[in-house]
Parts: C-alpha cells; sequence; structure tokens
C-alpha cells in the first residue's frame, strides 16, 4: 500500500510541475505568408501562448481577406490583405469610424516612393500599385489590437516591421 502511495505522489508531483512550467511559445519567420524576422514581430507583442494563425488571404485567389495571429485567446496581429481599382487616401482610411483599416493617430512615413505608409500608436496601412484581378491597388493593414490606444511606444516598433513586412509581402504577390 504504501508503494501505491509513493507512486501516486510521484505521479502527482510530476502532474504538478508540468502545469506550473511556463509554456514556450516561438514567434515564426513565415508570418500570413510573408517570411519576417522574428526579433521585428516579437516588438509588437508578447505571446501569453502559443501562436497561431488564422490566414483566410490565399495569394493566388487575389482577393481581400484578414489573416489574424493569436496567442492563447488574443488577438496579438490582425492583417488585412486587400485590392482596390484605385489608390485609396491612407488617412482616410486610418481615421476612419470603422474596425477593419482604423489605427490610432496616424502619420505618414516615406517608405519608397511608389509605396505609401501610415503608422499609427496602434496599427499601420500601406499601399502600392500591384496589378492583378482583384484590382490595381494593393493595401495591407495592420491592427494591434492588445496595445492601448494612449500608448505611444510601439510607434516606432511598428514602422521598422512595415518597413521590413510590406516589400517583403509584395514580393511574394509578384508586386516587386
Amino acid at each position: 500500500m504504501s508503494a501505491r502511495l509513493r507512486i501516486l505522489g510521484v505521479g502527482l508531483a510530476v502532474l504538478m510541475v508540468s502545469c506550473n512550467r511556463p509554456v514556450r511559445s516561438e514567434i515564426p519567420d513565415v508570418i500570413c505568408g510573408t517570411r519576417i524576422d522574428p526579433a521585428l514581430t516579437r516588438q509588437l507583442g508578447t505571446p501569453t501562448g502559443d501562436w497561431h494563425e488564422y490566414n483566410r488571404f490565399h495569394r493566388a485567389e487575389e482577393t481581400t481577406a484578414p489573416c489574424l495571429i493569436r496567442s492563447s485567446n488574443n488577438v496579438i496581429l490582425n492583417f488585412r490583405f486587400s485590392w482596390r481599382p484605385v489608390a485609396t487616401d491612407l488617412m482616410y482610411l486610418a481615421k476612419d469610424t470603422g474596425s477593419v483599416s482604423r489605427v490610432t493617430e496616424p502619420r505618414d512615413v516615406h517608405v519608397r516612393s511608389s509605396n505609401r505608409t501610415v503608422v499609427g500608436t496602434d496599427g499601420a496601412i500601406s499601399q502600392t500599385a500591384c496589378k492583378n484581378k482583384g484590382g490595381k491597388y494593393f493595401t495591407l493593414t495592420l491592427q494591434l489590437p492588445q496595445v492601448k490606444l494612449t500608448d505611444q511606444s510601439h510607434r516606432n516598433d511598428i514602422e521598422k516591421f512595415m518597413r521590413a513586412y510590406f516589400p517583403a509581402t509584395l514580393k511574394t504577390l509578384g508586386c516587386a
């Protein structure tokens, strides 16, 4: 009987240790089909669990669609890939009251002569000419729902991320 209790005690101890072990979350080097340095992504949000991608964007279909990166039950990165027939005023999109492209306190950022980007405190929008069956202009929106609207500390990290992610995405689309 005492041997059974010792085995049961060891089993419970192992179970308790494994339940209290912190979750190891690796940030992927490919997000929504685009290769990106995980160090840039890490600056945008700290995972609280494993990262999961929910991607409805398919490059071959060239349609407008979202891609979400979640950690535990929280959306860390919210992307929207879209094509438009004409260039859109990014400031108008950023200041829109809807939830699809809105970013807080947007500012123009010079990326490349053919690209246009606005960066806010909780996201960014980039656009460039990229003709396909979906439209003539490709627009990428990034929103960080976990960032508080008054938090100014992520603006530079968002800009660095978009300076790397947007051109890399354009290459995957055959636009660059």
